[in-house]
């Protein structure tokens, strides 16, 4: 367990290899990562999940077809990305539909915030990108507007999944239903 007396995550030693970083924050039951971690074994994948069963669910699934380059760390990922990441260590943040917490007394509780915005800012590598989407307009609209305050390049996408992106969970479901959802790509300058 992470305590704030400690010191910043070391790659290399969770890993077991030095290679290039990417993060799936709150991964659900790992559909993504476990597809991009195959199709990648060039770059060390890490999902940060805070719910319990989901984490230990993708660890079974690890435990039964072993990715080298794959991790799942069940935490607070605003807590680690911003207490234990090191400056400049991430080549890409994945962010699929966080939970947008409706009611008004839980909006302190949404993820993507200007705060931590700037904290995925200051652990990117150069060049490196977020990847958000998400199937709730308003919600799209305010995360836009936290990642424009932040030197980042904006690209949306007309399609919110980029050729050869494995699809989350929640991206299948929406597809079937014929939900819209939103998506960008925020890159470091």
């Amino acid at each position: 367990m992470l305590t704030l007396d400690e010191p910043a995550i070391d790659w290399s030693e969770l890993f077991g290899a030095d290679r290039a970083v990417e993060i799936e924050i709150g991964c659900g039951k790992g559909a993504f990562l476990l597809d991009y971690a195959r199709a990648h074994p060039e770059i060390n994948l890490l999902g940060m999940e805070n719910q319990p069963r989901w984490a230990r669910w993708i660890e079974r699934r690890l435990e039964r077809t072993p990715l080298a380059n794959a991790r799942v760390l069940c935490v607070d990922a605003a807590l680690v990305v911003t207490h234990f990441v090191r400056d400049a260590s991430v080549r890409a943040y994945h962010v699929y539909f966080p939970d947008p917490w409706w009611k008004r007394r839980h909006h302190k509780r949404r993820l993507v915030s200007g705060a931590f915005a700037a904290a995925l800012f200051r652990t990117l590598e150069p060049r490196g990108i977020v990847h958000l989407a998400t199937d709730v307009a308003a919600r799209f609209a305010s995360m836009r507007e936290e990642f424009a305050a932040l030197p980042f390049e904006r690209r949306e996408f007309p399609t919110p999944t980029p050729e050869g992106r494995p699809l989350t969970n929640f991206e299948r479901k929406y597809r079937r239903e014929g939900r819209p959802f939103f998506a960008i790509a925020a890159i470091k300058s």
